[in-house]
């Protein structure tokens, strides 16, 4: 069996991001700004693949079904006819809804490994590490001899895939994890 590449690409820039409101699913569109780190991550594709003007590398693209992640994936990669994912969705906040990020970090089990829902309806890490590894599962039977994907998701989705692919277990280093807007990150699974 292949290992399989992920090129992860979290959505550009919104309103939300800038507030330091966590909007979880609610829709949000890009900024000017995040439309603009797009084109960035795009080039940077582009040169990561050796390509002048068309991504070619990756076997498929996948993409979380919200409207900041659909617009970021018709930027980075319009060659691609992207699979929308809801496990690569954002997290479900239940009615924990535009809390700035401090405040939702200090809720009791926000991070919690041991049990998939908050009180609020809040999806905790456990959650999202078990959405993730599913979404997993599958591209690894389905792709079996290895192949490079482009997911366009979410911070979020983008720690859990970290924590999972680099088989992180210190509870402390997995709050430190941050995926800005513009950065690309890399992960085998």
């Amino acid at each position: 069996m292949g290992k399989i590449k992920l090129i992860v690409v979290r959505h550009g820039e919104t309103p939300s991001n800038l507030s330091g409101t966590v909007t979880g699913r609610s829709e949000d569109i890009l900024t000017a700004n995040g439309r603009e780190q797009m084109l960035k991550v795009r080039e940077d594709l582009l040169k990561m693949q050796g390509a002048p003007k068309i991504l070619q590398s990756f076997k498929a693209v996948y993409a979380s079904p919200m409207k900041r992640c659909i617009e970021s994936v018709q930027i980075v990669a319009p060659e691609y006819d992207p699979i929308y994912d809801d496990r690569l969705a954002e997290r479900d906040l239940g009615e924990l809804k535009n809390y700035n990020i401090d405040e939702l970090w200090q809720k009791p089990l926000w991070n919690s490994l041991e049990v998939e829902r908050m009180g609020s309806g809040a999806e905790t890490l456990l959650s999202g590490l078990n959405r993730v590894q599913s979404f997993l599962d599958d591209i690894k039977n389905q792709y079996k001899d290895g192949a490079e994907l482009l997911l366009v998701t979410h911070s979020f989705i983008s720690r859990c895939l970290w924590i999972i692919t680099e088989n992180i277990t210190d509870e402390e280093e997995m709050s430190n994890f941050l995926h800005p807007n513009d950065q690309i990150k890399i992960y085998e699974y």
